[in-house]
């Protein structure tokens, strides 16, 4: 009888492709994002397994090098991964220069940069209705987008109960103020103009 050799068999072999990651770096300890994120990922079927920076880091330059470092070994554009690194533009000068020097690195990496000017609330508000209305302060905004989602705050889930039916009219409205942008000689194309986010490719990575 032949004797059988272990050689003949390649244990754990890896036979099926893996779910994609979505590799993100999100500002501090600010949950709002990675509530949204998750809750909208969980709807489409979990497509992406998601994976988060620490959450410490809260300046854009360190939060976009968390970010490559986290998919340095790990980044696998074969198997469908993606990488952002989710920004406030917010109302703090220095955020500026920093952003576009960021935006321009990002054109030479597998990660991308994602700006919501002047802060995330403005996809939310997109949810309900399109306005080309400049923002002065954050609590301006917040208390807009009171008069969809009453009481609004930051570090809740509001994805199933107000949002989640009203998703495409959010990318629509987005991508139409960035287009809405692009006609104007003030716009650089590097940080979306006040209102703007790009967060919508972020959930069309997810949605289609």
């Amino acid at each position: 009888m032949k004797k059988r050799r272990f050689s003949d068999k390649q244990r754990g072999k890896r036979t099926r492709k893996r779910k994609p990651i979505m590799f993100l770096s999100l500002e501090g300890n600010n949950k709002t994002e990675k509530l949204y994120l998750k809750a909208i990922n969980e709807d489409y079927g979990e497509k992406f397994a998601l994976k988060f920076t620490s959450g410490r880091e809260t300046d854009p330059a360190n939060m976009w090098q968390a970010l490559q470092d986290m998919i340095d070994d790990s980044f696998s554009p074969s198997d469908g991964d993606k990488a952002f690194c989710i920004c406030d533009r917010d109302f703090e000068g220095y955020k500026e220069n920093l952003l576009i020097e960021i935006k321009q690195k990002s054109r030479k990496s597998e990660a991308k940069l994602i700006i919501s000017n002047p802060i995330i609330e403005i996809w939310f508000l997109n949810h309900f209705k399109y306005s080309t209305r400049t923002y002065t302060s954050k609590r301006e905004l917040i208390d807009d987008l009171c008069n969809y989602i009453p009481c609004y705050e930051k570090n809740a889930d509001y994805y199933t109960s107000h949002l989640k039916a009203k998703t495409d009219d959010a990318i629509r409205n987005s991508i139409r103020q960035i287009d809405q942008a692009n006609t104007r000689d003030s716009f650089d194309g590097s940080i979306p103009d006040n209102p703007g986010t790009e967060f919508f490719e972020v959930v069309q990575s997810i949605s289609t």
